[in-house]
């Protein structure tokens, strides 16, 4: 009985926490938030990904458009060992790089435009390769 308990908790928690992640801190209202989970649960379908991540950067004066979003994915183990290289030589261009493997749809300016690339988007890269919460346990 406890067990079956449990699994309808874990059932409930899987089902309340959507694996999306807005990725910053944007003023985004709320009918473009609801487009953005709409976008990324396909996306998710789509590519059979556990977690997309939004990259959204606000448009300055003289930008197209008021909002910029990019939906990512976390990097495979090619591209981030990719990654790990080229960052010891050039932080910049591999983050360059691992923004052109691991975009998946959106405003393709955010990694191919430099200033909405340098001021926006690599900001927030660091996020979607952090490590996982672990723990190791020595006897």
């Amino acid at each position: 009985m406890a067990k079956e308990k449990k699994n309808a908790e874990a059932v409930a928690e899987t089902q309340a926490a959507p694996a999306i992640e807005l990725v910053g801190n944007v003023n985004v209202p709320l009918e473009i938030r609801e487009e953005i989970v709409k976008k990324a649960e396909a996306l998710k379908a789509e590519h059979k990904l556990r977690k997309v991540f939004v990259i959204i950067v606000e448009g300055e004066e003289g930008d197209d458009k008021p909002l910029y979003i990019a939906y990512m994915r976390r990097p495979g183990l090619m591209h981030f060992s990719q990654y790990m290289n080229f960052a010891q030589k050039d932080v910049v261009q591999a983050n360059k790089m691992l923004a052109t493997n691991i975009f998946l749809a959106g405003d393709r300016e955010m990694v191919d435009d430099e200033d909405l690339f340098l001021y926006g988007t690599m900001g927030q890269l660091s996020q979607i390769i952090d490590s996982r919460n672990a723990d190791m346990v020595k006897k």
